[in-house]
């Protein structure tokens, strides 16, 4: 025991399981309902093709009667087998009558007995993939001292508490195989670096973006390049071709509003035609990558890609896990060196937050006091005093004239570097 207590890592990890192990059960977010009712079928009715049982559901189903179908079940197949895998593994814990309870009784939910146990076990698996994120991002450095920040920095980090252990979203499944892709590609594992990817967007597409710009950076060829890009969306095709021809499938995810929300902006040339600016903006990161790949690691791709997102999309609160790793590896990397930029980001990501609807901040505490589900929220405040839309739009714009500045500050960095 005395050894493991010397461990480096030991400390930040007991602080951070502490916090996490006390907003688990005191925190609630629809979303995770969503979610718990899609792993209810999967775990105890063994539903495969949760997408068209789902559909073909009768409007008087208490879950159509009381949550609906239409926007909520919209994440790739892998995303709710693996959650249903975990809920199998809590089910001896659990009350099987629960969910069912629930469908009939979604606004009596607080009423329940042993509704903070039920949250915390809903959440717990994600555990799992937040420590091992938390020791990849460590791994990733030689140096004692910078892997002891990393790590800290992740167990410490109030986006992965928001967004993962309060939100209860699975955004942290997608970001650890984002992150284990580094971690590959660093030991020169170049097609399980890959393959992570591909997995990484079975569970939500936006590691899918950065299936190129590895492929391009890890190739030392044109024939490996598409060999690594076949690798990598090889998981992606595998996970989701029996459901192809689904119809309920194609609408709720492929072809949902929210798996297009990056073409929201739109500058318009004609009124039929335009141009996207994300496109455009990973278009230009694209063919950097392909022809002056050495000038930036592979993390800094990723951030960029990711605050690329951030800055051109109307993204919900919890994605902003998404670029948290890499803004870690910056930090840590760095010395440090952009922390005003970081920190911009930050209070940017935090003014969003709370003028997004109250269920995604005061509200989340709604388990020890239901009074909060009822409480105004902050843009409602606000708008009696000043244009909350265009306040939000100028945290926005700021938001991206940062990223902007932070990503030519570091393309400068290496391109200096190389001279």
């Amino acid at each position: 025991m005395k050894n493991i207590i010397k461990k480096w890592w030991f400390w930040p990890l007991i602080v951070g399981l502490v916090i996490r192990a006390i907003l688990m059960p005191i925190t609630l977010h629809p979303d995770l309902w969503g979610h718990s009712f899609v792993a209810y079928f999967f775990a105890y009715q063994g539903k495969l093709n949760i997408y068209e049982h789902l559909a073909s559901l009768p409007l008087t189903h208490p879950l159509v009667r009381n949550f609906g179908v239409s926007d909520i079940f919209i994440y790739p197949p892998l995303t709710y087998f693996t959650l249903g895998f975990f809920r199998l593994l809590v089910k001896p814990f659990t009350d099987p009558a629960f969910i069912p309870w629930l469908m009939e009784n979604l606004g009596e939910v607080h009423s329940y007995r042993s509704l903070f146990w039920h949250l915390f076990l809903f959440k717990f698996p994600y555990l799992f993939f937040d420590l091992g994120l938390a020791f990849l991002l460590a791994g990733l450095f030689n140096d004692e001292k910078k892997k002891k920040l990393a790590f800290a920095l992740w167990i410490l980090n109030p986006v992965t508490l928001y967004a993962t252990f309060m939100v209860g979203q699975l955004d942290v499944l997608p970001t650890f195989f984002s992150v284990l892709s580094l971690y590959f590609a660093q030991r020169k594992k170049k097609s399980f670096a890959m393959i992570s990817l591909g997995i990484g967007g079975s569970y939500k597409m936006y590691p899918l973006l950065f299936i190129p710009l590895a492929a391009f950076i890890l190739g030392d060829n044109f024939k490996n390049r598409v060999k690594f890009i076949l690798l990598g969306i090889f998981p992606y095709l595998l996970m989701v071709a029996p459901y192809l021809t689904s119809p309920a499938f194609r609408s709720m995810v492929l072809f949902s509003p929210k798996s297009q929300k990056m073409l929201f902006m739109n500058w318009k040339m004609t009124g039929a035609e335009g141009i996207y600016p994300f496109v455009l903006g990973l278009s230009l990161l694209y063919f950097y990558s392909y022809y002056v790949r050495k000038k930036m690691g592979l993390d800094k791709y990723f951030l960029a890609t990711t605050l690329l997102i951030f800055s051109l999309t109307h993204y919900h609160p919890q994605w902003f896990l998404w670029v948290s790793p890499f803004l870690i590896i910056e930090l840590v990397d760095n010395n440090f060196r952009y922390l005003f930029l970081v920190a911009t980001l930050l209070f940017s990501w935090l003014i969003i937050t709370f003028l997004f609807e109250p269920s995604l901040s005061l509200a989340l505490f709604n388990p020890i006091n239901p009074g909060l589900n009822k409480a105004i929220g902050i843009s409602e405040i606000l708008s009696k005093y000043i244009d909350v839309f265009q306040f939000k739009s100028i945290i926005r714009s700021l938001f991206a004239g940062c990223s902007i500045y932070y990503l030519y500050s570091l393309f400068g960095d290496k391109a200096k570097l190389k001279k």
